[in-house]
């Protein structure tokens, strides 16, 4: 057998050579920070690997947190839209209508009547100065108190001071009748503007009572009066400046353009929500008042008074129905575009202020939308943890409604949320031609 070479081999010498020995006593210096032989810190053991998830695993977890985020968010925006197609019909109105005041009883259409007022002034050029005569005026209320049955005044008609001064309407005046509520008789009422019998200071005074003396030994005259409402002012006998004519005619007609521009923009803003009215149903009255002296200019004044008749648009609808469509149900309506609508007042007594007319005829023409009306809230309690296909036998008790379309969510639910709160109302109005 072949023996191993390699510890045949012999070095030369027959021995080893022997290392120095090392001197005990020697002190090496201590390592430095950065010394190439410094010994390195002992290897923290590495962290055994786990087993890695499986793909099916994480595509379970995955989709069960897309899933979780899904029925959150439509819990969150739960609720039900009902998107509701009201009945509506376009009326063609020509004809002529009447109504009566509010304050009247009685069938049909009412009015009711709003006053504003405006003064304006300028300051002009006086030529020189002049001997004039002006007579008082004020404001009075004429009362009723006699029967239900209103009561003409022609113009001119008397009214008469405890102290024996006249004054006179100078427009003719229907004083409404008394009313009865409630076991409570109240007397009808109409406000005027009266003017002295003759010029000059002394008709110029402070509130008074009134009586008719037309009336004299007729049983009206016990229970006709008046009370003024403000004072008696404007009456004067002496010089005063004078304005050229036509400087004075100019100026007085800027200052009533501009106190009927300020008056119509006045009454739109103040109009009570669910009113309405025409252009042609507010009359404006113009009051010249005395020229006062600034100096050696004149100051002109002009006042102006609106007097506006006003309809409630669920009334007039409904009244322009009736009279309009032959198949009216007497269902609650409004009318969408009113301003198609044209109005002209017909004076039926001449003298009688149309805000004052009893019954007011006016004619209206044009073509208008009238939409049925319905109960909004009603409508989403009745609504509100109910069967979705109860829509149908719901809407059998809304005669104004045509049709409607449900979304629920989420769209799992087969019922409307118990709280009507949670239940929306969108309307939508399919007009022709659009």
């Amino acid at each position: 057998m072949a023996r191993n070479t390699i510890r045949d081999i012999v070095i030369p010498g027959g021995r080893r050579p022997k290392r120095p020995p090392v001197d005990s006593n020697i002190k090496r210096p201590p390592y430095e920070e950065g010394d190439r032989f410094r010994p390195a810190p002992p290897r923290e053991p590495m962290p055994r690997r786990g087993k890695r998830p499986s793909i099916l695993y994480v595509s379970v977890a995955v989709i069960l947190f897309l899933a979780l985020g899904f029925l959150a968010i439509s819990m969150v925006l739960s609720g039900a839209q009902v998107t509701i197609y009201p009945k509506h019909e376009r009326l063609v109105v020509d004809g002529t209508f009447s109504a009566i005041p509010s304050k009247e009883t009685g069938e049909g259409l009412k009015y009711e009547t709003v006053e504003l007022s405006v003064t304006k002034t300028d300051t002009v050029q006086a030529t020189g100065r002049e001997q004039v005569e002006q007579k008082a005026s004020g404001k009075i209320i004429i009362y009723n108190d006699y029967n239900t049955v209103g009561q003409r005044l022609i113009r001119n008609t008397r009214f008469e001071t405890p102290d024996g001064q006249i004054y006179r309407i100078d427009k003719s005046v229907v004083v409404p009748g008394q009313t009865k509520e409630g076991g409570v008789t109240t007397p009808g009422s109409a406000e005027v503007t009266v003017y002295a019998d003759e010029a000059g200071e002394s008709y110029n005074r402070g509130l008074t009572d009134f009586v008719i003396p037309g009336f004299k030994g007729a049983p009206q005259f016990e229970n006709f009066y008046a009370r003024s409402v403000t004072l008696m002012t404007g009456g004067f006998i002496g010089e005063q400046l004078v304005v050229e004519d036509s400087l004075l005619a100019s100026t007085r007609q800027v200052l009533r353009e501009e106190i009927e521009t300020t008056l119509r923009s006045d009454i739109a803003k103040q109009t009570p929500e669910g009113f309405v009215f025409f252009d042609n149903s507010l009359f404006v009255e113009f009051e010249t008042l005395p020229i006062v002296e600034s100096g050696t200019d004149a100051v002109v004044s002009e006042k102006g008074i609106l007097h506006g008749v006003l309809f409630t648009s669920t009334e007039l609808a409904s009244y322009l129905a009736e009279n309009t469509l032959g198949n009216y149900d007497d269902s609650p309506v409004d009318i969408l575009n009113l301003s198609a609508l044209t109005l002209i007042p017909r004076q039926s007594d001449e003298g009688v202020n149309p805000w004052e007319e009893s019954p007011l005829l006016f004619s209206l023409t044009g073509n208008v939308e009238i939409v049925w009306l319905y109960d909004e809230e009603q409508l989403k309690a009745d609504l509100a943890g109910r069967a979705k296909e109860a829509i149908y036998t719901i809407l059998s008790g809304y005669p104004g409604i045509d049709r409607a379309e449900v979304i629920v969510r989420p769209f799992w639910r087969k019922s409307f949320p118990d709280d009507a709160e949670e239940i929306s109302i969108k309307q939508i109005l399919e007009l022709e031609g659009e």
